[in-house]
């Protein structure tokens, strides 16, 4: 007998952090403008500047009751999601752990180039990418899905 993965529905803002698992609705307003001024310095994206995003979105990521017990599924229809993706996974629209990974260690070897790929409006992305592998790690996500914002809509 297979117990299906719980499902949880996000969407990560500049501003506020909104997370949906088995009904209950949690929200940080704290997004990801805050992690962004509490852990670059001086606009600059760093090795420090990463550990210190990391220490940020933990810190986060544990004042929401998720426990880690359960393998997760994520879902969600944020458009910086679908510019990490379209970055990091050209033509996917759902990334697991293996991928994942595989891509946060290609942004850390090569950050500089990804970096420079987003130009300064884009930073969020890596913001973003940088929650999503924290948020996989705590909260035993096996994979996350990109929602179309059609699907979204018709709903």
């Amino acid at each position: 007998m297979t117990t299906s993965n719980a499902v949880i529905k996000f969407s990560l803002g500049l501003e506020q952090l909104s997370f949906e698992l088995d009904g209950q609705h949690f929200q940080i307003d704290k997004g990801l403008r805050f992690i962004q001024s509490n852990s670059m310095r001086h606009e600059v994206l760093d090795e420090l500047a990463i550990e210190l995003m990391i220490y940020v979105i933990e810190e986060l990521l544990e004042s929401v009751p998720i426990h880690y017990a359960q393998p997760k599924s994520a879902i969600s229809a944020d458009a910086l999601f679908q510019e990490v993706l379209t970055l990091f996974f050209p033509n996917q629209h759902s990334i697991d752990r293996i991928q994942l990974e595989s891509g946060f260690n290609e942004f850390i070897t090569r950050r500089e180039y990804y970096v420079c790929k987003v130009a300064e409006q884009g930073i969020f992305s890596l913001v973003y990418f940088v929650f999503l592998r924290e948020m996989m790690h705590h909260w035993n996500v096996l994979n996350i899905q990109c929602e179309s914002l059609e699907t979204v809509k018709s709903n």
